[in-house]
């Protein structure tokens, strides 16, 4: 037993300069092609690094393919695809590690490009990597070309291709990118077996791994009859399953996308909803509301990106969202005491009036704005959770339904469960009759458009996560949301959350078979005709607009 560990020993001792002879020869390579005594040194010491072909040479390989090569403190490194605002870029090494430069705290090394010397390699010696040069981006630092490079990759039995495949993806850390780079590994190892099993095995695997170019590379795969009929057929059932699954995912997700539209337009017709019951005005200034929320919510990130100088944060927004009700609900009390108190009566002046509002609201945040702006989603908000390869939920989403779904429970204990709900819910039956009883009905009114248009300029901090900020954005909504009160009955809180997640999901499913425009139409004219056989909503009201 000793003899033979011994010999197994020896055996292995003598095959390590064979292991490390590839690894010596790039080293030496590299330092003829940074540090060359004549050109001729360095255009072979390209020739041999390309016939090489050893991957943890191609990060070096493709920064001379790009003309992107350069040293700094006589050491190999690369720049970023772009630059910051500062004209920086980001550096990282190429060999022998393909690694991010840090400083000395440990954040990203940000130097300009005359900080760095330029390697110029001539063209007739970067012409010698042609051969390889499709395989570079498969160790690209961005995960996007490395997702089209596995996807760009034949079906090919060349033993060197799949050799650095495996490598890539031995490194590979994105998700999607090592999904892509599995199937392409598949794929290569399905159009080079001999036995059935082994075939059935590999298309298992392309369908388990089940990336997006999945069912046509089974297609083809049966189409071509590469093994036998039976592996053909056992790839085309696996094809068809696959877009089954997809389609049953694509309900999943359009379900997803009512509910976060529905979920939008309960939590802008929320307060409509209040208000509109409590004065029956028509407040067409309610979409304003929301934009001044959503411009709050900006204000907000430039004071702590410029004021307090905190660019790389995201408390900003969620400072912004009692900001935005704070703000929005404050100009609402002021527009109820300045002009609504005296429309009550009167609802085609109220209509006008607040069309006038909008108008100077909307002209004003042209003006201090311009006509575009953009809040940053914070880093908490960005990406999604992904519940499968092919359905995955954006967190910005899931915040907004949570959102509303915390308002909807606030507004009802509000109105429920306190004395000023009371209140409310007895000005909107009867205001005289209140009135007579004692309750102050004016300051009720005004604490109701105080929230009610709070809960509007909530809402916008809320939409600048899926969208940019606009003068007119309100006006995107203010229709929907009148829809959503009417449908649901004035004042109704259950028939708010029926009616805009209703709207909401027969908005998406109608877009899924119309086009967006049609599918508003289609919306448009499914409400006249309920309208027909329940004029009052879903939830009638009982009270005074009732009687009226």
């Amino acid at each position: 037993m000793n003899t033979s560990l011994l010999r197994m020993l020896m055996c292995c001792l003598l095959l390590l300069p064979l292991f490390s002879a590839g690894q010596d020869s790039a080293s030496i390579y590299t330092a003829q092609l940074l540090q060359p005594p004549a050109d001729s040194v360095r255009s072979q010491a390209i020739g041999r690094l390309a016939a090489l072909r050893i991957p943890a040479t191609f990060p070096l390989l493709m920064a001379i393919n790009d003309k992107k090569l350069y040293l700094l403190d006589q050491k190999a490194v690369t720049i970023d695809s772009h630059p910051s605002s500062e004209g920086t870029y980001r550096l990282y090494s190429l060999y022998p590690d393909n690694t991010l430069l840090t400083n000395s705290s440990g954040q990203p090394l940000l130097l300009q490009l005359s900080a760095l010397k330029t390697v110029d390699i001539p063209r007739a010696d970067r012409l010698q990597l042609a051969s390889i040069a499709p395989l570079f981006n498969l160790f690209s630092n961005d995960p996007q070309k490395r997702t089209l490079a596995y996807s760009q990759l034949k079906h090919t039995g060349d033993s060197a291709t799949l050799r650095t495949l495996k490598a890539a993806l031995a490194r590979e850390s994105n998700t999607d990118a090592l999904r892509t780079g599995k199937e392409a590994l598949y794929a290569m190892q399905l159009y080079n077996v001999s036995t059935t099993a082994i075939a059935k095995a590999y298309i298992d695997s392309i369908a388990d791994n089940w990336s997006d170019n999945a069912p046509v590379l089974l297609r083809d795969y049966a189409r071509s009859g590469f093994l036998n009929q039976e592996t053909a057929q056992y790839a085309a059932a696996k094809a068809v399953g696959l877009e089954k699954r997809y389609d049953n995912l694509q309900r999943v997700q359009h379900f997803f996308s009512g509910l976060s539209l529905g979920s939008i337009l309960v939590l802008i017709a929320l307060g409509l909803s209040i208000v509109y019951g409590l004065a029956g005005i028509i407040n067409m200034a309610h979409g304003e509301f929301m934009m001044i929320g959503a411009y709050t919510t900006y204000c907000t990130q430039v004071i702590f990106t410029k004021a307090l100088g905190i660019p790389q944060t995201d408390l900003f927004f969620f400072f912004a969202l009692p900001f935005s009700f704070l703000v929005a609900g404050s100009l609402g009390w002021v527009l109820e005491r300045l002009v609504i108190r005296h429309l009550y009566a009167k609802p085609l002046e109220s209509l006008l009036a607040t069309w006038g509002v909008s108008l100077i609201l909307i002209q004003t945040a042209r003006l201090l704005f311009g006509d575009l702006t953009a809040v940053k989603t914070p880093q908490l908000l960005a990406g999604g959770w992904q519940v499968s390869p092919h359905l995955t939920l954006p967190y910005n989403r899931l915040f907004i339904i949570a959102l509303s779904i915390l308002m909807v429970l606030f507004t009802y204990l509000m109105l429920y469960r306190t004395r000023l709900g009371l209140q409310i819910r007895s000005v909107t039956q009867n205001r005289q009759m209140s009135a007579c009883l004692g309750i102050e009905t004016r300051r009720v009114a005004s604490i109701t458009f105080f929230i009610g248009s709070g809960l509007a300029g909530l809402a916008g901090c809320a939409i600048t996560l899926i969208g940019n900020v606009v003068p007119d954005m309100g006006q995107t909504y203010i229709v929907d949301s009148f829809l959503v009160v009417v449908t649901g009955g004035v004042g109704k809180l259950a028939g708010t959350i029926l009616s805009g997640l209703g709207i909401g999901f027969f908005t998406k499913i109608s877009e899924s078979f119309f086009q967006a425009v049609y599918g508003k139409v289609f919306i448009l004219v499914f409400i006249m005709l309920f309208m027909q056989y329940k004029p009052k909503g879903l939830f009638p009201d009982k009270g005074r607009i009732a009687e009226d």
